[in-house]
């Protein structure tokens, strides 16, 4: 199991893409898979953390240039990531993605 499997939580994850589309936990892993991710790029710019019962959820704004699917793209990106605790340890169950105009 890959890094990226056990980081992304339960098979019932849901993320939002900056398009807008909803994607499910073997959507996010199967376009990892594929490599249509390639960054050139990254750059964070800020990130905060804070505590809603027993979740966490995070916000970061990061930087970033590369390819998607062929794709060129450059710009910063607002993400947001919901935090559960596991057997297995942090995991991800919830996400989204926004590109910043």
């Amino acid at each position: 199991m890959s890094h990226l499997e056990v980081e992304i939580g339960p098979a019932s994850l849901v993320f939002t893409v900056p398009t807008g589309q909803v994607i499910s936990k073997e959507d996010d892993l199967s376009t990892h898979r594929a490599k249509l991710l390639r960054l050139d790029g990254l750059d964070f710019h800020e990130t905060h953390a804070r505590a809603i019962g027993e979740m966490i959820l995070t916000t970061t704004k990061a930087a970033l240039a590369g390819r998607f699917n062929g794709a060129a793209f450059d710009g910063t990106f607002a993400y947001t990531r919901l935090w559960r605790r596991s057997g297995a340890g942090w995991r991800i169950v919830a996400g989204h993605a926004s590109q910043i105009m």
